[in-house]
């Protein structure tokens, strides 16, 4: 999943894989559309709650790179939240189906 979140007024882009709890999670802080600071955990091999959902790490992980890049956050109090129309892909798609020229032809 690639997917662009809010929080505390700024804006963050994800790019989750794995099974859930099980993931490798990279946060991006983005300004102005470009992207400045980032942070990462590997769910499988470093320590975090495993049954929480991916917008908690998510947080989290916002939490941590807020303190080591000193970011000024616009509204410190805005909680998160999913920026709707900017899902930039949810599933990869299939080898064959790339080769396909991105159509699933199966169907």
């Amino acid at each position: 999943m690639i997917r662009e979140f809010r929080y505390k007024g700024e804006t963050f882009r994800v790019n989750a894989h794995g099974s859930p709890g099980h993931e490798e999670v990279f946060i991006i802080h983005l300004v102005d559309g470009e992207e400045m600071g980032e942070i990462s955990i590997d769910r499988m091999t470093e320590e975090n709650d495993t049954s929480a959902p991916i917008d908690a790490i998510c947080v989290m992980l916002c939490d941590k790179l807020i303190v080591e890049q000193e970011i000024d956050c616009a509204e410190p109090a805005a909680g998160f939240l999913w920026v709707e129309g900017k899902r930039i892909r949810d599933v990869l798609p299939s080898n064959e189906t790339a080769a396909q020229g991105g159509e699933d032809r199966a169907s």
